[in-house]
């Protein structure tokens, strides 16, 4: 499969991501919703589908994802925030200490809301991109810089003071001739 392939297969995943959660939220039942306001907070988890490469080798893997993130609420409509998260494209581990490999990003984001009655949100953000590995055959660091837009939708509970927040996001970065593609699906916990 060819690169133009790949990258057009990544954007129909992440169409079709996009489409099922705006359906999924049209048939959510009409409610009271909560009031965005103040500072807030939340930690997402998921699965990503990667594609990277390095010089003309690509490489394309499914990996496990974690990410924190807190806030400010500007309106009802506009968050901003700074995320730090990531991917483990292998486990370290404590009796080979040549195993283990991984990005971490550091973002500012902002989340908008287009109704104050739908829990509904886009997601920009970019910033500084790290990978590391704990290999002795690479570079052990590598900094760069990467780019996300997402959306979502806040579920609250428990008398609106949490939220679940099932989430999709593309991302792309690039760390001098390493570069990578995420679409990451996943679910996170809010604290507004």
């Amino acid at each position: 499969m060819s690169k133009v392939e790949k990258t057009m297969h990544s954007a129909k995943i992440v169409c079709v991501s996009l489409i099922s959660i705006l359906f999924i939220t049209a048939t959510a039942p009409a409610e009271d919703r909560h009031v965005r306001e103040g500072f807030w907070g939340g930690i997402d988890a998921g699965a990503g589908y990667l594609q990277h490469s390095l010089d003309d080798e690509s490489k394309d893997e499914a990996s496990f994802f974690l990410g924190f993130k807190v806030g400010y609420t500007i309106n009802p409509h506009f968050l901003i925030g700074a995320e730090l998260s990531g991917w483990l494209l292998e486990a370290s581990n404590l009796w080979d200490p040549d195993e283990g490999k991984g990005i971490n990003q550091v973002f500012l984001i902002t989340q908008l809301y287009p109704s104050n009655d739908s829990g509904l949100f886009a997601k920009v953000g970019g910033g500084y991109v790290n990978t590391w590995s704990n290999s002795p055959n690479e570079n052990r660091r590598k900094s760069g810089w990467a780019l996300n837009i997402g959306a979502g939708y806040d579920y609250y509970f428990l008398d609106e003071t949490i939220a679940l927040t099932p989430f999709v996001g593309f991302n792309y970065g690039e760390t001098g001739n390493w570069d990578y593609k995420a679409i990451t699906l996943g679910l996170g916990i809010t604290f507004p």
